[in-house]
């Protein structure tokens, strides 16, 4: 008598959850980003890194694939990004040095 192995079920990613997740987060980071596309970026992006640790790792792709309909970008392009800024004469927040609401670079 042979016996048949199966393949537990993964359990799939609730889209319509991460979805509204990721909706929220990009509200909130616009709230907080004063007008600055890098600075939302930075702001949404370390909010899905910190929920999609949650999240099975099975899963975490598919999660990171949606969450980059708010733009999301991975930490790696987040450092080339401050590179880049760092190098323009910009803030982390992507203003000009000595322009930024929140004191970056003041002289």
């Amino acid at each position: 008598m042979s016996t048949v192995a199966f393949d537990t079920p993964r359990s799939a990613l609730d889209e319509p959850a991460w979805r509204a997740l990721c909706k929220t987060a990009a509200e909130h980071a616009q709230r907080g980003c004063g007008l600055s596309y890098e600075h939302y970026v930075t702001l949404f992006s370390s909010e899905i890194d910190a929920q999609v640790g949650r999240l099975p790792e099975d899963q975490r792709a598919q999660a990171l694939q949606i969450a980059q309909e708010w733009d999301y970008a991975t930490p790696a392009e987040r450092q080339e990004t401050q590179d880049w800024l760092a190098e323009d004469g910009c803030c982390t927040h992507g203003i000009t040095l000595g322009c930024c609401p929140a004191g970056c670079g003041s002289y």
